[in-house]
C-alpha cells in the first residue's frame, strides 16, 4: 500500500492581491451583498490603493455567490477565492442565525 504524505497546515502571512479586484461582503436587506472593486495600483504596483466598484453581486446562498463569481471570473488567485469561500459561509451562517457579520473577523455566538 502506498504511504500518504501527511502535511501539518500552517497560515501564510503575506496578502498577495488579486489582480481582478477585491470584495466587500455585507449583509442588507435580508440578503449576502458582494461589492467587487476593481483595483486602483499606486505607482504601477500591486499595493491597492483603493478601487473602483465594477459588480455587485446578492443572495442568500454562499455557494450560489461562490459559484457565480468564479462563472463571471472576479477572481483569479485560489487563496482569493478559498478565502472568499470562508467569508461567504460565514456570512450565510450570519444570515441563517440573526448573527452579526463583520468580514475578516470570526463569528460569536452569544450564550
Amino acid at each position: 500500500m502506498k504511504e500518504v504524505e501527511v502535511i501539518k497546515a500552517d497560515e501564510d502571512e503575506d496578502i498577495v492581491f488579486d489582480p481582478e479586484g477585491f470584495f466587500v461582503i455585507f449583509l442588507k436587506g435580508g440578503e449576502i451583498v458582494v461589492e467587487h472593486y476593481l483595483n486602483v495600483n499606486k505607482g504601477g504596483d500591486l499595493e491597492v490603493e483603493t478601487g473602483s466598484l465594477c459588480t455587485v453581486v446578492k443572495g442568500k446562498s454562499a455557494k450560489a455567490i461562490c459559484d457565480t463569481i468564479v462563472r463571471k471570473k472576479m477572481v483569479s488567485r485560489l487563496d482569493h477565492a478559498s478565502y472568499l469561500g470562508r467569508e461567504l459561509q460565514k456570512e450565510e451562517i450570519a444570515l441563517k442565525d440573526d448573527l452579526e457579520y463583520v468580514q475578516c473577523e470570526s463569528i460569536y455566538y452569544e450564550h
